[in-house]
């Protein structure tokens, strides 16, 4: 495709209520809905790459340049109102209701969600650009796969990680940080995720993230299972799933490769975990993977 049918595909997925619609280094335009009054029903990510572009957002203007990333919330009115001749930029806007429902349905836990959009735009030099933009370059080559049951999990499970990130992001960064330091069971859920994101590839016991957060692994259990109604073991095996999806669908590594990078020890026990958590073994979904890319 070329670079105006990009953008007319993008426009059209966003009608149809896509749940992730991402476009990578464009060059000059934006889509042409974005010109207009744009009510957004998703949350909007944009990565500037060079130059810089103005936009409305719920009445204001505001303005990004090269090196800061946009952060838009669900429910605000927004359109481009100018761009640089040059501009270049990535970006990503998606649904979160399957998210809520995977962070629980606990008030807590929706107080936690809102962490990543208490306001409805925020600008920011981030340092996490690249690794935004490598994100969107993902769920870009996912959600434009056959709608199946394996591309379907795997979407699912690379926007809970990545919404996670932008958590920590905005958790980092934001100059109102008492927002989650208000509830102390939250700031203990934040620094958890980070903490899973970090050690997963080897620590996978309750002791060890309780340890590292110095409290105990009951009282550490209880507040993450009230807030996210997941345990922490949960948590960290979905993000080995992440991982191990990840590798079967983008390298040639053999299952036993894959095993031996997440510190299985053997093959067998791999498979026996995969196949508990996503309900196939992972000789099968890489199967069935390749065939729907196809």
């Amino acid at each position: 495709m070329n670079e105006m049918e990009l953008l007319a595909t993008f426009d059209q997925e966003m009608e149809k209520g896509h749940v992730a619609c991402t476009l990578q280094y464009m060059e000059n335009d934006f889509p042409p809905s974005f010109y207009g009054d744009l009510s957004l029903q998703h949350i909007g990510v944009i990565v500037c790459h060079r130059g810089t572009f103005r936009f409305i957002c719920n009445g204001e203007e505001y303005r990004a340049s090269e090196g800061e990333t946009v952060f838009l919330t669900k429910g605000i009115h927004f359109h481009i109102s100018e761009r640089h001749s040059t501009c270049l930029y990535s970006l990503v806007f998606y649904r979160t209701d399957t998210i809520r429902d995977i962070l629980g349905t606990t008030i807590l836990s929706m107080k936690f969600y809102e962490i990543m959009h208490p306001t409805e735009c925020k600008i920011w030099h981030t340092g996490h650009e690249e690794e935004i933009t490598h994100y969107i370059s993902l769920l870009g080559s996912i959600s434009s796969h056959p709608c199946d049951a394996f591309s379907s999990n795997e979407l699912t499970l690379l926007l809970l990680s990545f919404t996670y990130r932008l958590c920590h992001v905005y958790h980092v960064l934001s100059p109102d940080r008492q927002i989650a330091n208000q509830n102390p069971k939250m700031e203990v859920y934040v620094q958890l995720l980070h903490l899973i994101q970090k050690h997963y590839m080897k620590e996978r016991g309750v002791r060890f993230y309780a340890e590292q957060l110095c409290i105990s692994p009951k009282y550490l259990s209880s507040v993450i299972k009230n807030l996210s109604g997941f345990t922490v073991q949960q948590l960290v095996f979905q993000a080995i799933i992440k991982q191990a999806i990840f590798y079967i669908n983008n390298s040639d590594k053999s299952i036993k490769q894959i095993s031996d990078l997440l510190h299985f020890p053997n093959a067998s026990a791999f498979g026996t975990f995969f196949k508990k958590q996503t309900g196939v073994s992972p000789r099968h979904y890489k199967e069935a993977s390749r065939q729907s890319a196809h």
